[in-house]
């Protein structure tokens, strides 16, 4: 932990109920990310990390709901916030970037309207002076010509441009936290490198902190300072993100890594063999006792599957949760 961090999550749970029934589907999440740092979450789809990120930004609805832990943000505890509260905070002190910008624009307002609602909301300008940071704010995410793009609409633009579009809404008002939820998924993989470099390139210029959440281990352990890696729930490693891609030390954590593409791989048939992690994430309703890795590890115990492991401690920033580890 830090002594004066931006975030400070402590025993995080996300439940939700169907049918009188309760289930955990994020549980004891604690993470912290200090002033400037870039923090990634790492993991499979299904394993919670984009919950997490909905917590934190007071995006939860129900039937989802906070059922344990303590969120502080800038030392204000705001996991019980009402949303006033919330309003106040999102968009202008913590930002988020979605993955998917065409859902997360509003199609029937000009690209230049939506970012200018920030500076009207956060900033009590007035709308023709909140035009003016528009074209300021579209120009420094490298958007040509800013002065007609604020006239576009959404899907006049390509998904590379919506992308930039959504960094310059969420960077507006330059908050201390911007949460980066897969925020090249849904683009082309040319530009994907562009979008994630401008984003860093930003956050650096402004002091800002970023939760980069990714099911890419390759890069988030190229830009992240530290990385905490999320199976079905729980945080199962973190570590310096160069350590965690050299050194990995859970089973789950060295299948990620081993799962990646490497020049001068084995050849199968004249094609690369990559390594696989055999099944699946289970959902929420089939969470076991015990490790929740433990059906799909290869190094499985008999106590791995009654009893769930502490946390171990790596080093004075990391830690596992493995029985195995040592």
């Amino acid at each position: 932990m830090t002594m004066n961090p931006v975030l400070d999550i402590k025993d995080l749970s996300i439940s939700i109920e169907i049918d009188a029934q309760h289930y955990t589907a994020v549980e004891g999440v604690t993470l912290s990310i200090e002033k400037g740092e870039i923090f990634g979450l790492v993991g499979e789809s299904g394993c919670g990390k984009s919950l997490t990120a909905l917590s934190i930004a007071g995006l939860l609805s129900a039937p989802l709901r906070i059922s344990n832990g303590v969120i502080e943000f800038e030392g204000q505890q705001i996991e019980k916030l009402k949303n006033k509260g919330m309003r106040r905070l999102r968009g202008d002190r913590i930002s988020m970037i979605f993955q998917e910008p065409m859902t997360a624009l509003n199609p029937l307002m000009t690209v230049g309207d939506q970012i200018g609602e920030m500076f009207v909301l956060h900033r009590g300008m007035s709308m023709r002076d909140a035009r003016k940071k528009a074209i300021e704010a579209l120009d420094q995410v490298q958007v040509p010509s800013p002065g007609r793009r604020i006239h576009n609409y959404p899907h006049q633009l390509s998904g590379g441009m919506r992308q930039r579009i959504m960094i310059a809404i969420a960077l507006s008002c330059n908050p201390a936290l911007l949460i980066a939820d897969e925020p090249t998924t849904a683009l082309d993989v040319t530009i994907q490198a562009e979008i994630v470099e401008l984003i860093l390139e930003l956050c650096k210029e402004r002091g800002t902190a970023v939760l980069m959440i990714s099911h890419d281990l390759g890069l988030v352990a190229r830009m992240c300072r530290r990385v905490a890696v999320m199976y079905a729930g729980k945080i199962v490693e973190e570590q310096f993100g160069s350590d965690i891609f050299t050194g990995p030390c859970h089973p789950y954590t060295k299948g990620l890594v081993g799962s990646l593409p490497r020049l001068g791989g084995r050849l199968e048939k004249g094609q690369v063999r990559l390594n696989e992690i055999s099944g699946t994430v289970p959902s929420i309703f089939e969470f076991q006792d015990g490790c929740r890795f433990h059906p799909r590890c290869p190094d499985t115990m008999d106590k791995c599957r009654h009893e769930a492991p502490l946390q171990t401690k790596i080093d004075p920033r990391g830690y596992v949760r493995c029985y195995n580890y040592g």
